[in-house]
């Protein structure tokens, strides 16, 4: 086969995987969803907030490395040593002594809440040396317990870490749910607005339906010397342009689509073009809200609300432990001991069990810093956050306040904009009857038949967006008074931070 001919069968295969490439990137998948399916499929695979629920998991982590802190301790060592230093004294009899020592020590301790430590230790050594017969063991088991009483006492500063860790993980779940309710709302957002381009793309195409209707009389009429041609060319240029809107419309509905596979996380492995077919229409729930209602619902429910209240309770906190740190140092410790020696080990036990060997010791510790400015700078800075905590908790109270204000107002302002637009559309219908049929009867024009048309169309198009405003009214009214996932049963990870 000759070279030139390969060189064509590649070319022809390639072209073939081009165009075969080409098809399967233009083919287009239909998925019909609900707005329920929509929520559903956000809360799972939106990939933001599968990575905020993520810090959750780190944050019970933090919990549990707190906590480690009382957890008891376990230790134990060996070591062996050998030492040989010369002899000055005349009365041994080497040039050098020699001694091995072995050391065994096993401890066992915890630290508790009153920020005690207490311990459990077995200390035992095995001397050996060539001016020494036999071999010796000494040994000693002991109790110790130190205790703070002043600085450092206390459960309050002593499980402050495992608290505020506590704190720290109950605000990320506040977070997770307000971020939650975001997602929720947006697509909510994207959704209606979806099914009102949706509608408006019906109206254009109703439009362009009634233009091309009236070109067609008119170029009967043209043809039967009753229009003119300008009526004619009125109708042509009309047409075209409700054409040149529709596909306008088509663009923007496309560019919904591909916001809204977005949030839902809709890739189908790039593979085919995804197209989202809403099946649900505005629903009108005639709600007058109740703002007193509605506020103590916020200042129960709303995340951010609940997460400026941890904030001063966590500030509290701190503030209490830094100022548990102006005080002295005053540590009480305690020890008692029963100690052995012997040549063998048995002789060594017998020697700790008789218990006429043992010691203790009871001891107070006292030290302040001169001056102590390192703990009060650090007091009166948490005092200080204490006080912007708190004034961040009254002024989140007020803007939820004026924000459950103005949501209720709009959503009884798009309410009374369904009832006028409804109105509008009967008005404009029987208008453009009325200016079809005195057009037909020669006593109107093209013009005003085209523009009757328009202001139909236009009514349509603000009675469907009043429907849509008035859904999204009532999801931001709920968000605000943050019931919006309450309200459809939505729990997040099994959450319910602020019943803690």
């Amino acid at each position: 086969m000759h070279i030139e001919n390969i060189h064509k069968i590649i070319g022809i295969m390639l072209i073939v995987l081009m165009l075969y490439a080409n098809t399967s990137f233009s083919e287009e998948k239909n998925i019909e969803l609900s707005l329920e399916d929509c929520i559903h499929k956000a809360l799972v695979e939106n990939l933001n907030f599968k990575s905020s629920t993520l810090g959750l998991k780190l944050d019970n982590l933090t919990v549990k490395q707190e906590q480690s802190v009382f957890s008891p301790i376990f230790s134990m060592q060996v070591t062996r040593g050998k030492s040989e230093q010369p002899n000055y004294t005349s009365y041994i009899p080497v040039s050098s002594i020699e001694s091995d020592n072995t050391n065994l020590t096993t401890q066992f301790g915890q630290r508790i809440w009153t920020g005690a430590s207490w311990g459990v230790g077995y200390y035992t050594t095995l001397s050996e040396s060539n001016i020494e017969t036999e071999k010796n063991y000494s040994s000693n088991l002991g109790l110790n317990f130190t205790q703070p009483l002043l600085k450092g006492f206390g459960k309050q500063v002593n499980k402050s870490g495992i608290h505020l860790a506590r704190l720290t993980e109950k605000t990320t779940g506040l977070d997770i749910e307000d971020q939650a309710t975001s997602l929720v709302y947006n697509v909510q957002s994207v959704y209606w607005n979806l099914v009102y381009a949706r509608e408006i793309l019906s109206v254009l195409q109703l439009t362009v339906d009634q233009a091309d209707s009236l070109l067609a009389y008119n170029r009967t009429a043209y043809d039967l010397g009753i229009k003119t041609e300008s009526d004619m060319l009125e109708a042509q240029s009309a047409l075209i342009n409700r054409k040149q809107e529709v596909i306008d419309q088509e663009k923007n509905i496309r560019d919904l689509e591909d916001e809204l596979s977005l949030l839902l996380n809709l890739t189908d492995n790039y593979s085919r073009v995804v197209r989202i077919i809403p099946t649900d229409v505005p629903d009108i729930e005639n709600i007058k809200p109740d703002t007193y209602k509605l506020l103590t619902d916020a200042l129960t429910y709303r995340p951010d609300y609940l997460a400026a209240r941890y904030a001063v309770d966590k500030n509290e906190l701190q503030a209490s432990v830094a100022k548990n740190s102006l005080l002295p140092s005053l540590d009480l410790s305690t020890s008692y001991r029963f100690n052995g020696s012997g040549s063998t080990v048995s002789d060594n036990f017998s020697e700790m069990k008789s218990g006429n060997a043992y010691g203790w010791e009871v001891g107070l510790k006292l030290s302040y810093p001169i001056g102590n400015s390192n703990a009060e700078a650090a007091y009166e800075k948490s005092k200080i956050n204490m006080k912007r905590a708190q004034l961040s908790l009254e002024d989140i109270t007020q803007q939820i306040m004026a924000e459950i204000g103005e949501a209720a107002r709009n959503l009884e302002v798009n309410r009374k904009k369904i009832e006028s637009m409804s109105l509008s559309v009967d008005i404009n219908e029987r208008k453009l009857d009325q200016e079809t049929e005195r057009y037909r009867n020669n006593m109107s024009t093209s013009y005003m038949v085209l523009e009757y048309q328009k202001d139909l169309a236009n009514a349509r198009t603000q009675y469907q967006k009043s429907l849509m405003d008035y859904n999204l009214a009532l999801a931001k009214l709920k968000q605000t008074a943050g019931i919006l996932l309450r309200d459809m049963n939505i729990t997040i990870m099994g959450l319910h931070p602020n019943n803690s």
